[in-house]
């Protein structure tokens, strides 16, 4: 009983930490867009797997790691705005018939490295899992139920990226390509618009 009930706070913790409508789930919806249910499960794994080292230093209490982590969270949080500029920058810009031979050749890929690392350096993963570090700081969790609350995490933050997922692809047919491109341009700036906040504030 204790093993499922740590479970699921895990996987309670992983689906607030993804839910949270934010540059991950801009980008969720244009993979899924662009892609299909592929492009959510990539988004998805990408931001998971983040969360889920997260989630073994908050777990596993490693105090100097995570002290490293709310004492370096300004630069964090600089290196993920700049990021996510560049995001938007791509987003908006121009592509060739190269570039788009170059995607299309990539949408058989299941992991996303850019969402993977974007994760790690997102303002609001990074202070959620702050929180996280604090209360566990003087607390070092047994292996095996550390184990429980990292697959908790990572089950729970892919069963929202699923749920999104599944959501925009029973759109995805109904949306002319106009519709399509104003969503580009419109997550282009959204995702501007993170980064300049992720810098400035």
């Amino acid at each position: 009983m204790m093993v499922f009930l740590s479970f699921f706070k895990a996987w309670l913790i992983g689906v607030a930490v993804a839910a949270p409508i934010g540059p991950i789930g801009v980008l969720c919806i244009r993979r899924t867009l662009d892609k299909g249910f592929i492009g959510a499960i990539s988004v998805g794994l990408g931001a998971a797997l983040a969360d889920s080292v997260y989630g073994v230093i908050a777990a596993s209490g490693f105090t100097a790691i995570s002290h490293f982590f709310i004492e370096q969270k300004y630069l964090i949080k600089l290196i993920g705005g700049v990021f996510l500029i560049y995001l938007a920058f791509k987003e908006i810009s121009s592509r060739t018939v190269k570039e788009l031979k170059i995607e299309n050749g990539r949408k058989n890929m299941i992991f996303d490295l850019k969402v993977f690392l974007l994760t790690l350096t997102n303002p609001m993963t990074i202070l959620t899992f702050i929180a996280i570090f604090s209360s566990l700081s003087n607390e070092v969790v047994k292996p095996g139920i550390a184990l429980i609350l990292v697959l908790g995490i990572f089950f729970g933050s892919m069963t929202w990226w699923l749920v999104l997922g599944s959501m925009i692809c029973m759109l995805r047919g109904s949306l002319s390509q106009t519709w399509k491109n104003m969503i580009r341009y419109l997550s282009a700036f959204v995702l501007a618009s993170f980064g300049l906040f992720a810098i400035i504030i």
